[in-house]
């Protein structure tokens, strides 16, 4: 027909016809082979005992069909006479995309298999079934995560400067070109790398995670979130949120309450003077026999012993180790065991000293200097700082 003869931009409309038909059918193509992998290849590999199938259909063959339209177009695309420009404009963006796809499966396929050791390890940790269990579970949580970080990092570093090379850039010569300003843009990105390499360290060493209960400097709260350059602290005061720059963990010191099982206990009680030596002995096999029979405690970190004499009263000291699932539960087993002492003090009739004063009159030696013959001094023996019949606290 004369009509497809009809020459437009240098191409018959048949060449064009051509070309949309093979790109229509490289689409339809790519839609019936997605459908077919999910239909059946992925049911059959869902019923095999690996998971190594499973991890290759969904994350190399089902990217993979993304490719049929990138050929198609290109395809298409040779089938035509176009401008010397044009044609060359439209290789790099096919090469572009073509690149970009490879590397998204390249790290899905990483990052799959990443999960699939990790799940692996925790499931023959769990068969298993040693003691450290759980712990040997958030290590492995820990260490895929940092993996999968850091794999994401180097691929996305690797897949721009692929790109950027296969599109024709200098990268050698664009750093050399740069002088003075190359100078002031290794200035501008010192702290973000040094905040990159402060992430790296946070999941590498896993001093804290997300979720975790932290005391850094002057905060003390749950992290929310660990991002590339700052960590965001959620304050136990006050319920707001403080970023943090990751490069500050590298240097600084942080004490982490997550995954404690292990607490000590240590109170001082103080005990008027006028309690007989037996006395305090009998206080103190009580407290023993209190503490002691509790089975969360440890039987060889438990000391109750007459600590000192001090300048109001006797001393008496508790200190132990107990085992409990968690830092919050440890916040109200202290209330029941101070409540249970007091119980003890009670039943036996001891009060809990308070600190005393004594004032001495001399009659025999008035103050010189006095216009007042009469005047006596006062002598005001030292007085202890400590106020209060129970000092001490809980080592966390």
């Amino acid at each position: 027909m004369d009509f497809l003869k009809i020459n437009i931009f240098g191409n018959t409309i048949h060449d064009y016809l051509i070309s949309i038909a093979i790109l229509i059918a490289a689409i339809v193509f790519s839609v019936l082979a997605n459908r077919f992998l999910k239909k059946y290849i992925h049911s059959w590999t869902r019923k095999t005992k690996t998971d190594l199938d499973d991890l290759i259909v969904e994350h190399v063959f089902s990217p993979l069909v993304y490719f049929i339209p990138i050929f198609g177009v290109a395809v298409a695309k040779n089938h035509l006479k176009l401008a010397e420009s044009i044609s060359f404009s439209l290789d790099k963006i096919l090469l572009v995309l073509g690149l970009v796809l490879f590397f998204i499966i390249l790290t899905r396929l990483i990052q799959g298999l990443i999960e699939v050791v990790a799940t692996g390890y925790i499931k023959r940790a769990r068969q298993k079934s040693p003691v450290d269990l759980q712990e040997q579970i958030n290590n492995a949580s820990r260490i895929k995560k940092q993996v999968r970080e850091i794999s994401k990092m180097v691929l996305g570093l690797l897949a721009i400067l692929t790109i950027l090379s296969n599109l024709g850039v200098d990268l050698k010569a664009i750093w050399a070109s740069l002088g003075i300003g190359g100078i002031a843009l290794v200035v501008a990105v010192q702290e973000p790398l040094r905040n990159l390499v402060g992430r790296i360290y946070i999941y590498s060493t896993g001093i804290f995670d997300e979720g975790h209960f932290i005391i850094f400097n002057d905060w003390a709260g749950t992290v929310k979130r660990i991002s590339t350059f700052r960590t965001y602290l959620e304050l136990f005061s006050d319920m707001t949120t403080v970023s943090i720059p990751n490069s500050d963990f590298v240097k600084g010191v942080v004490k982490t309450y997550y995954g404690r099982t292990k607490f000590m206990y240590k109170w001082d009680l103080d005990v008027p003077y006028d309690i007989t030596p037996q006395g305090i002995q009998d206080l103190i096999a009580r407290l023993r026999e209190l503490v002691m029979n509790k089975q969360e405690v440890n039987q060889d970190m438990c000391w109750i012993y007459l600590e000192r004499l001090d300048h109001y009263s006797k001393v008496v000291r508790v200190w132990f180790q107990v085992n409990l699932p968690g830092w919050a539960e440890s916040l109200f087993y202290g209330n029941q065991v101070l409540h249970d002492i007091q119980l003890v003090f009670e039943s036996m009739a001891i009060p809990f000293a308070f600190p005393t004063q004594t004032l001495l009159l001399n009659r025999d030696n008035p103050i010189k200097g006095s216009g007042n013959q009469d005047a006596l001094p006062v002598v005001l023996p030292e007085l202890n700082e400590d106020s209060g019949p129970s000092r001490g606290g809980r080592d966390t």
